[in-house]
C-alpha cells in the first residue's frame, strides 16, 4: 500500500539507512513485482503508452536485473497482486485528457521532448498488460513468482513472518503491516540499498503502531483520502503537504475524533468509511498461508493491533473482499493459470473495466460494447466448474473510459449460462503424434489445429465424429495433448469452427495463413470481423470534445490518406525487431487510436484463453504439472521474433513501430538512393527496419488476400478499400525500388506472395 509522501518524509527526517548488497548475498527476497518495476528507470518510456502499451527492449532489460540478482546470489521471489477492490482515491495523477491533449499538440508542432513529458505524467507504463507479461517472463526465465490471492503486501509481511523470506523489498507502506524492516531501493550500479527500520521510525516520532497506521491514514493512501484540515506549511502554490501534523494529530486525539470536525456528513461519511476499509485491509487482508496453502485472512483474526488488542475480521469483510472463492481458482491464479479478472468478477459479481485509451474514440467505446460475447463466454467456460452459487449469481459489467469527465456506460448483466451446448473435444496422444507426422511439425499452434480439424471433418476422422457425442472434453496427459484441446476450445469461442462441428468461412481463410503470421492474422480477422479494421479517420467519442486543431486529423482526409491509414494500421499488427534502448523516434495519432483498440482485443482474447485453460484444469488440478514455465510467455524467441516460448496464444501487444516505419515508407519524398540509410537513420531503435518492413509488405498481402475471400460474407467494402491501398503502396514501391527479397519468403508462404517480390507491371 502506498502512503502520500511517507518515503519524502522519512528521507527528510534521516529515517532511511544504507547498506551494501554484499550483506543481502545468500539471502531470499520477497520482492513486490510492480514496486521494483516502478523502480527501473529504463522502463519509463514516456512512448510506451502511444506504441501500444509495452516498452521496447522490455524483455532484456528484466533480463539485465535478474541478472544482477545472479551476481550477489540473492533468490528474489516476486509477488504480484491478485484481486484487488477499487481504491477509493488516486494519488498518482490521473491521465488528463488536457494532459494528452498537449502531448499531441507538442508533436505536431515537432517539439518532441515538450510531448514526452506530457505522456509521461498522463499515462502508466506499469499497466495490467505489462505486469502480465512481465509475470509470465519471469516465469519462464526460472524466477521464482507468485501471484498474491489478493494485495502482495500482506503476503510479503506474512511470507517474511514464517520466514519463507528473509528481507522484503517494497513500497515503505508495508511498515503498515508490522514488518519491522523494509528495503525500499536496491542500486545495483553503486552495490547498495535503502531500507527503513520500524523501530526506528516509531521512537523517532514516538508513537505506536497503531497511531503510525492512523498516522499514514490521515496523509492518504489508495483506500483512505488525505485528511482535508491536515494543516500544510508554506502558502500559496508553494504549500507543502507536511506529515509531521499527521503524527502530531494522532497524539492528541484519536482517529475517529478528527473525523467528526469534518465540515459536513458526506465528507465525514466518506472519509470515515474509507478509513475503516483501509483499517480492515492493513489489519486482515486475506492471504496465501505459508503451512497451510490455504487462503485466510492475515493473521487469521488472532494478529494483534498495536494496542496489544486482537484485530478482528468484520463480519462484512466480503462487501469489501467479496465472497471467497473455490481454493482451485487461488491456486490456477498464483500459478499464472488465470489474471485477477475473472477470479474477481465471481468474487465481486461485477466485471469492470475501467479501461483510458491514449486516443478516446467512439470506435473504442463501441468495441468494447461489442466485445462483450467474449467475457460472457469466458465466464460461461470457467463457471461450468465451479459451485452452483457462482452458476447462478449475475456478474454485473460495467466500463469508463475517463476518471475525470465521462460517466460510466450502462452496465450490462452477465448471467453466467453452463447449459450452453459445446464441442466435446477428445485428443489422444496418438492421434495427435500421427497428425504431427503428418503435417511434419514440431509444435501445436492455431494452424495445426485447424488443419487436422479440416483434414477431419472431410474425411469422418475420430477427431470430428465425437465432436456431436455427450459427455465432457478429454485429452491424454500430454503438453501437446493438453494445447491441442485448449486451441480448439479457443477457435470454437471464436466462431473459426462452428457448432455443427464444421470450419466457418473465417476458421477456412486463417487456416491458410502462412504459420508465422497466425497470432496478427487472427487479429487482423477479428478487427475485420467487428468491422473496424477500415481505412476511415477515428471519430471523437464526444462531439463536444474533438480532437487538437493541430493535428488536422478528421474527416476531412484525402482518400490517398485514408489508404495509408489502412496500410499503416495492417501492417502495425507485426511486431519489429527492437534494441535495448527507449523509442526515441516519433508516434503516430492514428496508431495510437487503432491500438487502443487492437489492446482490448488482445485482452480479451487472453481471457479466452485463460479461460479454456482454467476450465480442463478445474478438472483435475494435478494437471498443472504438464505446463512448462512459459506456457503463456510472450517473450519473443531470439533468433524469430515472429515466434515466442508460449505453449499457448500469449497474444502479446505489438507496438505500434511497424506501422509507423511504413508510414515514413509510404510518405518519404527523398531521393530512392538515400531512402534505406535514411530510415535507419530515422529509427535508431529499430534493430533491422529495412527487412523488417519488407516482411511488413508480405503480411500486408497475406491480409489483402483476406479482404478478397470476406467478399463470400459481405466484405466487399473492406476488399475495395485493401485494392485502392494497394495501388498507394505499389506506386511507392516502383519510385523507391522497394521490394521483399523472394528468399526470405518462408516455406508455407502461399506462391500467391512471389508475385509481390516482383516490380508491378
Amino acid at each position: 500500500m502506498r502512503v502520500r509522501h511517507l518515503q519524502t518524509h522519512l528521507q527528510e527526517e534521516h529515517l532511511i539507512y544504507q547498506n551494501t548488497l554484499e550483506s543481502l548475498r545468500g539471502t531470499r527476497i520477497g520482492i513486490d513485482a510492480v514496486f521494483w518495476l516502478r523502480s527501473i528507470q529504463v522502463l519509463k518510456d514516456p512512448f510506451a503508452d502511444a506504441l501500444g502499451g509495452v516498452p521496447p527492449g522490455i524483455f532484456g532489460f528484466i533480463d539485465r536485473e535478474l541478472s544482477y540478482f545472479r551476481k550477489y546470489e540473492i533468490t528474489p521471489l516476486f509477488i504480484f497482486q491478485g484481486i484487488a477492490p477499487g481504491p477509493q482515491s488516486t494519488m498518482a495523477a490521473n491521465r488528463m485528457e488536457t494532459q494528452m491533449d498537449m502531448a499531441w499538440t507538442y508533436l505536431a508542432k515537432g517539439h518532441k521532448n515538450e510531448a514526452q513529458k506530457f505522456f509521461a505524467i498522463s499515462t502508466s507504463r506499469i499497466n495490467g498488460d505489462f505486469v502480465y507479461f512481465i509475470f509470465h517472463h519471469l516465469r519462464q526465465r526460472g524466477a521464482e513468482v507468485l501471484m498474491a490471492p489478493y494485495f502482495s503486501g500482506p503476503q510479503l509481511a506474512h511470507f517474511a513472518e514464517h520466514n519463507v523470506v528473509q528481507a522484503v523489498f517494497g513500497p515503505p507502506g508495508l511498515l503498515l503491516y508490522n514488518l519491522p524492516k523494509v528495503i525500499i531501493q536496491i542500486k545495483f550500479g553503486d552495490a547498495q540499498f535503502d531500507w527503513v527500520d520500524q523501530k526506528t521510525v516509531l521512537t523517532k516520532w514516538n508513537i505506536d503502531k497503531e497511531q503510525f497506521i492512523d498516522a499514514c491514514l490521515l496523509a492518504g493512501t489508495e483506500y483512505s483520502m488525505t485528511y482535508p484540515l491536515l494543516p500544510h506549511t508554506g502558502g500559496g502554490q508553494q504549500s507543502k503537504f507536511n506529515f509531521d501534523a499527521a503524527f502530531t494529530m494522532v497524539k492528541q486525539s484519536p482517529l475517529i475524533n478528527w473525523m467528526q470536525k469534518l465540515p459536513n456528513e458526506d465528507m465525514r461519511n466518506a472519509h470515515v468509511d474509507g478509513h475503516c476499509v483501509c483499517k480492515v485491509l492493513v489489519q486482515s487482508s486475506p492471504v496465501l498461508h505459508a503451512t497451510l496453502a490455504q487462503v485466510r485472512p492475515l493473521g487469521n483474526g488472532s494478529a494483534k493491533n498495536g494496542n496489544g488488542q486482537k484485530a478482528q475480521v468484520p463480519v462484512d469483510f466480503h462487501q469489501i473482499m467479496g465472497s471467497k472463492l473455490p481454493d482451485s481458482l487461488y491456486f490456477l491464479m498464483a500459478q499464472g493459470v488465470l489474471s485477477c479478472k475473472i477470479p474477481q468478477a465471481f468474487a465481486k459479481g461485477e466485471w469492470l473495466d475501467k479501461t483510458q485509451p491514449l486516443v478516446d474514440t467512439a470506435e473504442f467505446r463501441q468495441f468494447l460494447d461489442e466485445i462483450h460475447a467474449y467475457r460472457e463466454y469466458a465466464i460461461n467456460t470457467v463457471a461450468r466448474r465451479l459451485q452452483q452459487f457462482f452458476q447462478e449469481r449475475p456478474i454485473i459489467w460495467k466500463h469508463g473510459v475517463s476518471q475525470v469527465s465521462v460517466e460510466l456506460s450502462p452496465p450490462k448483466e452477465i448471467k453466467p449460462d453452463v447449459s450452453q451446448k459445446t464441442l466435446r473435444w477428445v485428443i489422444t496422444e496418438e492421434a495427435l503424434k500421427a497428425e504431427m507426422r503428418r503435417q511434419n511439425v514440431d509444435k501445436v499452434d492455431m494452424k495445426f489445429c485447424l488443419t487436422w480439424h479440416a483434414d477431419q471433418f472431410t474425411n469422418d476422422g475420430q477427431l470430428c465424429t465425437d465432436l456431436q457425442n455427450p459427455g465432457a472434453c478429454s485429452f491424454s496427459k500430454d503438453k501437446d495433448c493438453l494445447a491441442a484441446l485448449v486451441h480448439f476450445m479457443l477457435l470454437e469461442g471464436l466462431g473459426y469452427i462452428a457448432d455443427d462441428g464444421s470450419t466457418t468461412i473465417m476458421g477456412d481463410v486463417l487456416m491458410q495463413s502462412p504459420r508465422h503470421f497466425m497470432e496478427p492474422c487472427l487479429i487482423a480477422l477479428e478487427l475485420m470481423k467487428f468491422g473496424f479494421l477500415t481505412s476511415e479517420p477515428f471519430e471523437p467519442a464526444q462531439e463536444s470534445k474533438q480532437f487538437p486543431k493541430d493535428l488536422n486529423y478528421g474527416s476531412q482526409c484525402s482518400q490517398r490518406q485514408k489508404s495509408i491509414y489502412l496500410l499503416i494500421r495492417v501492417m502495425s499488427l507485426l511486431p519489429m525487431k527492437l534494441k535495448l534502448d527507449m523509442w526515441n523516434a516519433d508516434v503516430n495519432f492514428d496508431l495510437a487510436a487503432f491500438h487502443s483498440l487492437v489492446r482490448i482485443l488482445k485482452r480479451s482474447l487472453r481471457h479466452l484463453t485463460e479461460a479454456a485453460l482454467a476450465s480442463v484444469l478445474l478438472e483435475d488440478l494435478s494437471q498443472v504439472k504438464l505446463l512448462p514455465a512459459g506456457f503463456l510467455c510472450a517473450t519473443p524467441k531470439s533468433n524469430d521474433h515472429l515466434q515466442s516460448h508460449a505453449l499457448l496464444p500469449s497474444f502479446m501487444l505489438p507496438r505500434s513501430c511497424m506501422g509507423i516505419v511504413a508510414n515514413f515508407f509510404l510518405t518519404y519524398e527523398g531521393p530512392p538512393e538515400r531512402f534505406q540509410a535514411d530510415l535507419s537513420e530515422k529509427f535508431p531503435c529499430c534493430l533491422d527496419p529495412v527487412p523488417d518492413l519488407k516482411l511488413a509488405i508480405v503480411f500486408w498481402e497475406v491480409t489483402r488476400n483476406f479482404g478478397e475471400k470476406m467478399r463470400a460474407i459481405g466484405g466487399d467494402d473492406m476488399a475495395e478499400e485493401m485494392n485502392a491501398a494497394h495501388l498507394i503502396l505499389q506506386q511507392q514501391q516502383k519510385r523507391l525500388g522497394f521490394y521483399p527479397d523472394p528468399s526470405a519468403l518462408r516455406g508455407d508462404e502461399s506462391s500467391y506472395l512471389q508475385e509481390i517480390c516482383k516490380p508491378a507491371k
